[in-house]
């Protein structure tokens, strides 16, 4: 009954937050804008991109635009799992550090993707000639560049607001490690199982990004309404 009730109840107060708060503006007599509304159009923005890239990606590297394991996870990236009455309860200080500290996980496994991506891309060009390379040109190190450099962006405006407000450190990122059912064909050679194994991981970047980018907004809409009632101090 619990379950149900949280299941219910949290987009029912998404919702009148959305309806309470429509334009995100600040109050006429505010002296210092809210800052929220470009922080929510921007996530946004970063969300519409990683979801058009995730598309490309599973296409691309996994031969399958539909492909989908939820039960692939990596133990690196972010926690997407949300305490109902824990979130409520954040003080302004614990959003942004969270954002900041979680938007620069992603930032770094984006980075360790791209790169790999890149020397695979290297080892394609030396096997089959410069003349083939130019015919595929890295598109996808690209994308990836593009999401790091929005993020980056994000982050240090979410940076520039923690000035505001109480800070605490930031955590540093641990290495990455892929858990899950999904295996390449039993036919498939050691090497490329690694290769496979390499792709399946880009795929969870991307797909836990989009998700968090979700869990993202929702943290900046109560902030930005929080601070339209006049009580952005610490609440």
């Amino acid at each position: 009954m619990a379950v149900w009730w949280r299941t219910l109840f949290f987009p029912l107060l998404l919702l009148s937050l959305s309806c309470a708060y429509p334009s995100y503006a600040a109050p006429s007599g505010q002296q210092r804008a809210s800052p929220y509304r470009n922080f929510l159009t921007f996530t946004r923005s970063i969300r519409a991109h990683v979801q058009h890239l995730l598309r490309r990606y599973k296409e691309q590297q996994l031969g399958d635009r539909h492909f989908e394991d939820r039960n692939l996870e990596m133990s690196s990236l972010p926690s997407l799992s949300t305490n109902f009455l824990g979130w409520l309860q954040q003080k302004d200080w614990e959003r942004l550090t969270g954002a900041s500290r979680d938007l620069n996980t992603y930032w770094s496994q984006l980075d360790r993707k791209r790169k790999q991506m890149e020397m695979e891309k290297e080892r394609t060009m030396m096997s089959h000639g410069s003349k083939a390379a130019s015919r595929n040109p890295p598109t996808l190190p690209q994308s990836f560049s593009r999401i790091q450099r929005e993020i980056s962006d994000l982050v240090n405006q979410v940076n520039f607001q923690l000035r505001f407000v109480k800070v605490s450190p930031v955590s540093t990122t641990s290495p990455p490690k892929l858990t899950g059912s999904a295996t390449p064909p039993a036919s498939t050679a050691p090497p490329q199982q690694t290769l496979w194994l390499s792709r399946l991981e880009g795929y969870v970047i991307l797909r836990d990004l989009e998700r968090y980018l979700v869990k993202l907004t929702r943290d900046f809409l109560l902030l930005a309404s929080k601070q339209t009632g006049g009580s952005h101090s610490e609440g």
